[in-house]
């Protein structure tokens, strides 16, 4: 009250002098100092919990591993990597290649199938040449993946390209889903990008047929074509 007063009447001095001598003054309760003093104090953690916001820290997290683990169940599953994809891959490219660069020499393959031998490391101790439905016209070195190899290039009766690529295999292991009977073979057999794959294994090498043969009545002439090639293609490595 008295300061309220002296407030007031600041701008008088000699009034200011009276307030001060004649109002009353009191000294605040001891009780109410030491709750001034506990209010203006910064709060003390509760021992055990660390900063104030810890224990709300520590719930949401608790919450979010229970929803984690109830949601599990449900979440998509990272595939496994497929081993071949990349040379899959690389032999679609070559072939694709073969498409648009390609020319048949069917008239030198005879001649030139002793050099591509020697460079690629794969020997044919007999080769099929073709039929009414299907004909060797190109037969050349190939280097896929890091690993030389041969491909013998063929022309069916509609002008669609089919490629036997012959590599060594041994570090290349086959999966078992995406196996097909086919006569007394039972190859795997793979549809991507537009084309259509039929891969084994022979005398330790990795043999792969590619075209773009890839419709139900298209893949049924396709695995005639490897019946047909695997039937009368003996290869084996030189090294």
């Amino acid at each position: 009250m008295a300061n309220d007063l002296e407030d007031q009447y600041g701008d008088d001095p000699e009034m200011s002098r009276l307030l001060r001598e004649r109002l009353p003054r009191h000294a605040a309760p001891a009780r109410l100092r030491a709750a001034v003093a506990r209010a203006l104090e910064p709060p003390v953690p509760r021992p055990g919990w660390g900063a104030p916001w810890l224990a709300p820290a520590l719930s949401a997290l608790a919450t979010a591993l229970v929803m984690v683990m109830w949601m599990a169940p449900s979440l998509p599953r990272t595939r496994p990597a497929d081993p071949i994809q990349p040379l899959v891959r690389a032999i679609l490219t070559d072939h694709s290649r073969i498409i648009i660069w390609g020319e048949s020499h069917p008239d030198v393959v005879p001649a030139a199938l002793p050099r591509v031998m020697e460079e690629s490391g794969v020997t044919l101790d007999w080769v099929f040449t073709g039929d009414r439905e299907i004909q060797l016209v190109d037969a050349r070195p190939t280097y896929l993946e890091g690993v030389r190899g041969l491909e013998l290039v063929y022309k069916d009766v509609d002008g669609h390209t089919v490629t036997y690529v012959i590599m060594p295999g041994g570090n290349v292991a086959l999966p078992e889903a995406g196996r097909v009977q086919i006569d007394r073979w039972r190859p795997l057999v793979r549809t991507e990008n537009g084309f259509s794959l039929i891969l084994w294994k022979q005398q330790g090498l990795l043999c792969v047929l590619v075209s773009d043969l890839v419709s139900p009545n298209d893949l049924a002439r396709f695995k005639e074509y490897f019946v047909k090639v695997r039937s009368s293609t003996e290869p084996h490595s030189i090294w």
